[in-house]
C-alpha cells in the first residue's frame, strides 16, 4: 500500500452528509486547522451550527456534487445510505483529480446493501447468521422452507434502528410478511439468540496501520441504541476475537477511515450482525475518555496523520437522548449537569420527534455501570 501525502491544517475536507456525525467530525477537525464543508438536501443543518460550509442539493444533483467535490482536498462520509449515482459521480472524480476519498465508494456500496455486507463477512472468514436472498421468484417460492425458524425479513438497503424488518416465527408468517412486499429486494436471516451485544470502533490507516477502542457492551431498546458500556470487560480472549473479526473485515475490503463493527454473543460464541462505514453511535462515550476520540481518529486516517500508539482507556457509560427524553430544565437534567461527571453532547436539531436521536450523555466518573439507572 503506497503512502498518501498528509494533508496539513487549511486542508479542506467535505463529508457527504450534514447531520450530528459531521457536526462531531467538523468539532474535531476545525480546532484543528481544517476548513469542512458538508453536503446533504438540508439546510441549517446540525454540522452547519458548529462552522460547516453547506452545499444543500439532492445527492442526484451532479452539478452541484461536482461543483462540492471541486472545492475540497479529502472526502469522508457521515452515513452509507449515498445513492448509486451520487457513488459512481465521486468515483469518477477521484478517477480524474487529487481528491482523497475514504472510505472508498465500493465500501459504502458495502454497507448499504446486506446482501454484499454478509458475503463479505463470509469471504473475510466472520461467523454471522444463515442468510438467504429474496430478490427473484424462485427465492420467494424456495426460502420458507429451507430457513430455520424464527427468522427476521429484512430489507437489503435503507434499513437502520430496527426499520425495514419483520421476526417470523413460523413458515406461514414468513410466507405472509413476504407477501406484503412491494418489491423482492430482501433477505431473510435465521435468529440467532444471543445474550449480549457488543461493538468495536475500529480504524486502519492508509499505510496500514491499524488502531482501536476496547469493545464496549450495547443496550438496545426499541431496536435503538440506548446504553454503552466502555469498555465492555469481556474475557480476554472474547476481546481479542471481536477485534480480530473487525481487522479481518478492514482487510477483506480494503477499508481506510473509521468503522463501528456489531456483534451478537452467546457464551463463547460470537457472531457478526452488521458494520457502519464511519463513526458509530456506540462510539460516542470516546469524547470523553480522557484520549483520543472516534472523530478524532476520523480526521487522521482522512488526512494521514500519526497513527496513536495505543488509546488508553477510562471508563465511560454513554445514553442516547431521543425525542421521547429530550427536557432541558428538568429536574432530572438540572440534577445531571450540577455533577462534573455527566457530558452534555447535543446534535442541534431544531425538532424533537420520537425515537429521533438528540443527542448523548456521557458519565465518566465512578460506578459508571449505575449512572443511568431510573432514568426511565
Amino acid at each position: 500500500m503506497t503512502q498518501k501525502k498528509i494533508l496539513l491544517p487549511g486542508a479542506k475536507l467535505g463529508v457527504m452528509g450534514s447531520g450530528q456525525l459531521a457536526r462531531m467530525f467538523a468539532l474535531e477537525a476545525i480546532p484543528n486547522g481544517y476548513e469542512v464543508s458538508v453536503y446533504s438536501p438540508e439546510s441549517h443543518s446540525p454540522a452547519s451550527g458548529v462552522g460547516a460550509k453547506e452545499f444543500v442539493s439532492e445527492y442526484e444533483n451532479e452539478e452541484v456534487l461536482l461543483a462540492f467535490l471541486k472545492t475540497i482536498d479529502a472526502l469522508t462520509f457521515e452515513f452509507e445510505n449515498i445513492p448509486e449515482s451520487a457513488l459512481t459521480v465521486i468515483e469518477e472524480f477521484q478517477k480524474n483529480s487529487n481528491l482523497l476519498v475514504h472510505p472508498s465508494p465500493n465500501c459504502i456500496r458495502i454497507a448499504q446493501n446486506r446482501w454484499k455486507e454478509k458475503i463479505s463477512f463470509r469471504d473475510a472468514r466472520i461467523p454471522t447468521v444463515n442468510f438467504y436472498p429474496l430478490f427473484t421468484e424462485k427465492d420467494k417460492n424456495e426460502i420458507p422452507s429451507k430457513v430455520s425458524y424464527p427468522c427476521i425479513l429484512k430489507t437489503n438497503t435503507m434499513g437502520y434502528d430496527g426499520k425495514g424488518q419483520v421476526k417470523c416465527r413460523s413458515k406461514e408468517e414468513l410466507i405472509s410478511a413476504i407477501s406484503d412486499l412491494k418489491e423482492l429486494n430482501h433477505i431473510v436471516e435465521e435468529f440467532f439468540p444471543f445474550t449480549s451485544e457488543a461493538s468495536v470502533i475500529f480504524a486502519r490507516f492508509q499505510d496500514g496501520s491499524i488502531s482501536n477502542f476496547r469493545p464496549s457492551l450495547n443496550i438496545h431498546k426499541n431496536h435503538i441504541l440506548d446504553l454503552t458500556f466502555h469498555p465492555g470487560n469481556f474475557p480476554p480472549n472474547l476481546e481479542k476475537n471481536l477485534v480480530d473479526y473487525a481487522k479481518k473485515l478492514a482487510e477483506e475490503i480494503d477499508y481506510i477511515g473509521v468503522f463501528g463493527i456489531e456483534f451478537f454473543i452467546k457464551g463463547e460464541e460470537i457472531l457478526c450482525n452488521e458494520f457502519a462505514p464511519r463513526p458509530h453511535n456506540s462510539g460516542h462515550f470516546s469524547q470523553d475518555s480522557g484520549s483520543i476520540s472516534q472523530f478524532s481518529l476520523q480526521l487522521r486516517t482522512l488526512c494521514n496523520l500519526p497513527v496513536p500508539k495505543e488509546i488508553p482507556v477510562r471508563p465511560v457509560t454513554m445514553k442516547n437522548i431521543l425525542g421521547e427524553d429530550y427536557k432541558p430544565g428538568s429536574k432530572l437534567w438540572t440534577k445531571t449537569l450540577e455533577n462534573p461527571h455527566y457530558h452534555l453532547h447535543l446534535y442541534g436539531k431544531k425538532e424533537a420527534r420520537m425515537g429521533r436521536k438528540m443527542g448523548h450523555w456521557n458519565y465518566s466518573g465512578p460506578n459508571p455501570e449505575s449512572a443511568f439507572i431510573g432514568w426511565e
